[in-house]
């Protein structure tokens, strides 16, 4: 009965994400592996000659790479901006040491070209790498048996440098002896810097170029970026509509920028601070965007303070607040607060509010059609010189793809929402996937390699693991100083180390690891998979 059950492969399959989730759990002095876990109970069902359908690790990769591109997109742009010189220069340190190792290696040892590419490939932890240095053995003329020795040099060094990773961003807080908190809070006051948060302020208007205009010929963003919200007139407090006008001696509240709001004390006056809540029928309400039919439109279009008679002051989207102007368009799942009479907030909050299982669905065409279009984009030849041709690979290709969507909102007119727990659900569940289809694979030749080859060859692989993942941690840490946060998610997309990302993501409430991922990843990718076709090249030379 057993034996029959272990034949099923979907059987296998989930048995080992029960198990490998559970073990996951388990903590010893604070530590866990978390999905890493999956990896270690893969590598031994793999060892005992079990297997899981062939596209799951494929599959997941390309499902876990997605996710993240969605989580990153809306703050990649303007991170990759502040530091992407410091990004590339990063992932090219740690893919060119490997390069070092890798040579070095195949000289002092005596390994042969192709196994000494192989082994690049697989200390990387990078597939896409393994397929090139494959296209290029072939393309400068190499026999089949080659290709399935590079094959061999990556899965002799791949479990090593996948463990070691995982298990060295467990323990970086106590090697680099700093605390997760500190850095989360370092990170958040660096984050408070760049993008401010938005402030409420009162202010007496005493300009006298104000008295007699409406609010709408001085708020709609001509001098700052600023919204009026409320006015209070003698004892009387009222929502701050378009035609209002104003008076000398109002006190007005503005939502903005702590630079925005000083242009505002230049145009209206003096700042003060009165209580503005003596109208109770003025209220504000947050609300969250759940109506599809009022996304990608711009608030210019909505004419929100002429049709509802309310005033939006704030957008609150994915962990970023944004001055509400009228260029800016609302999307699903955005976090407005409406401020106006109680009458006028409620109904514009039922406008707003729409179907509330909408904002818990993902519209599956365009999503389906940001992966297909990933899968492709990963599959096109790039070439370089030389006659190098390169594939970012589906994994490669989806993750683009995923971050511009993510960007964007959408493809086209295709307007993309995923709820925050379908995209951890997604991530989680594409890594589990991965790591047990790569664990398999790899627990069923590991032993059986190492007894062929010999322990050498596991040394020479976790020397270039070693080097590599040392030389970028030296260099963040020491160079750069980075946030510890930080450089656990480059050092995992430098590393193409997805169990990795999962393991800095279960330490911090932050998605520093994430970002810090997704902007060096692309790059570190493409270094990686240009040069292991240049190790090719190079070793063969040496050899000959």
């Amino acid at each position: 009965m057993i034996n029959a059950l272990l034949a099923q492969e979907m059987v296998v399959l989930f048995a080992i994400l029960v198990i490998g989730s559970w073990l996951g759990q388990l903590s010893l002095r604070g530590i866990t592996l978390g999905t890493a876990g999956v990896l270690f109970v893969a590598l031994t069902f793999g060892h005992f000659g079990l297997t899981v359908p062939a596209a799951v690790m494929d599959l997941g990769l390309v499902l876990f790479v997605y996710a993240v591109g969605l989580q990153a997109g809306p703050r990649f742009f303007r991170t990759f901006r502040r530091h992407g010189f410091q990004y590339i220069l990063i992932a090219l340190i740690v893919a060119g040491v490997g390069i070092l190792a890798a040579v070095a290696v195949s000289y002092y040892l005596d390994i042969p070209y192709t196994l000494a590419s192989g082994l690049y490939t697989g200390a990387l932890t990078c597939t896409p790498c393994l397929a090139g240095a494959i296209d290029t053995v072939l393309r400068t003329g190499g026999s089949v048996s080659d290709t399935a020795t590079v094959s061999v040099g990556y899965g002799v060094a791949y479990p090593y440098s996948m463990i070691a990773v995982v298990l060295l961003i467990q323990f970086m807080p106590r090697l680099l002896r700093r605390s997760v908190a500190s850095e989360e809070e370092r990170w958040n006051s660096a984050r408070q810097i760049e993008e401010p948060a938005l402030e409420t302020r009162q202010f007496r208007i005493t300009n006298p170029n104000v008295e007699g205009r409406r609010v709408s010929e001085i708020n709609p963003h001509r001098m700052s970026l600023a919204n009026i919200s409320r006015i209070k007139r003698d004892d009387r407090v009222f929502a701050a509509t378009p035609d209002v006008t104003l008076r000398k001696g109002d006190v007005v509240m503005a939502v903005g920028s702590s630079e925005e709001l000083e242009k505002m004390r230049f145009l209206l006056g003096e700042e003060t601070n009165e209580p503005m809540d003596v109208n109770t029928n003025v209220v504000s309400v947050d609300v969250e965007v759940t109506e599809e039919t009022l996304t990608n439109k711009k608030l210019a279009q909505m004419r929100v303070w002429e049709q509802y008679n309310v005033v939006i002051t704030r957008i609150r989207r994915q962990g970023l607040e944004i001055a509400p102007t009228g260029d800016v368009s609302l999307e699903m799942g955005d976090n407005i607060r409406v401020v106006g009479d109680q009458n006028a907030v409620e109904a514009f909050q039922r406008l707003v509010h729409g179907s509330a299982r909408k904002a818990a669905e993902t519209n599956m065409v365009p999503f389906l059609v940001g992966l297909l279009l990933g899968i492709v984009v990963g599959a096109i030849p790039l070439n370089l010189p030389n006659g190098l041709q390169v594939r970012l690979g589906a994994a490669g290709g989806a993750f683009l793809v995923s971050l511009l969507v993510g960007h964007f909102g959408g493809i086209g007119p295709l307007r993309l929402y995923v709820p925050p727990a379908a995209k951890n659900l997604l991530r989680e569940l594409g890594l589990m996937l991965f790591l047990a289809g790569a664990g398999v694979n790899a627990g069923a030749e590991f032993i059986a390699i190492l007894q062929q080859e010999g322990i050498v060859l596991l040394v020479a692989g976790a020397v270039i693991t070693t080097l590599s993942a040392l030389a970028g941690l030296l260099v963040m840490h020491f160079f750069y100083r980075m946030n510890m946060l930080a450089i656990m998610g480059a050092l995992c997309a430098c590393m193409t180390n997805p169990p990795g990302l999962g393991a800095a993501n279960n330490q911090t409430e932050t998605d520093l690891p994430t970002l810090s991922y997704a902007s060096v990843y692309p790059v570190a990718l493409i270094f990686k998979i240009v040069l292991a076709q240049l190790l090719v090249g190079l070793l063969r030379g040496i050899g000959s």
